[in-house]
């Protein structure tokens, strides 16, 4: 009577040891948050350019194809002649000069450069918290929350690794263009 007794407590203490959050869904990591939504964001977005281009002809899915219609080839006979008779032309007809069109890549560079150096220095930061609790050795070496913790921060590394290559990238082709 007494083993089945001693089976039954350990077999209830095994049953009853099954940490709490073992059977609860996994929070995803700040890392494959960036990747799904850097994985929507797919896709080549569409420029004044390619809307200037609109007018030539095509579709747009594909902007310069043939078979564009040819009213938007060439202005209506009438359209010249309002032109002439004292309406203004819209600024979207007028065509960018090339220093324009430089300074508006210089810009958008710009933009993207800023963003890359705001992200470098936020994984910086969060590389530094997360090596700052793990230095922390007042809790358990070799519990679960450190293992996150370990996890956590290799993600982190590897985020600011991409960001680093992503400024090294900008900042090259900024080179290339003479972009200052």
């Amino acid at each position: 009577m007494r083993t089945l007794f001693a089976v039954g407590v350990v077999a209830a203490l095994a049953w009853g040891t099954v940490p709490a959050g073992a059977d609860a869904p996994r929070q995803p990591s700040l890392g494959e948050i960036a990747a799904r939504e850097k994985d929507k964001k797919k896709g080549k977005p569409i420029t004044e350019e390619d809307l200037r281009n609109r007018r030539r002809g095509g579709t747009v899915s594909q902007p310069n194809a043939e078979g564009g219609s040819a009213t938007t080839a060439s202005p209506a006979p009438g359209a010249a002649g309002d032109k002439k008779a004292g309406a203004a032309p819209a600024a979207a007809d007028k065509p960018k000069t090339e220093d324009e069109l430089r300074e508006e890549a210089q810009t958008a560079w710009r933009e993207k450069l800023t963003q890359a150096q705001s992200d470098v220095t936020n994984w910086t930061a969060e590389v530094a918290r997360l090596q700052t609790a793990l230095n922390d050795t007042s809790g358990p070496l070799y519990g679960p929350g450190r293992a996150a913790r370990v996890e956590a921060l290799e993600n982190a590394k590897r985020q600011l690794a991409a960001a680093t290559t992503t400024v090294e990238t900008l900042t090259e082709e900024g080179r290339r263009n003479r972009y200052r």
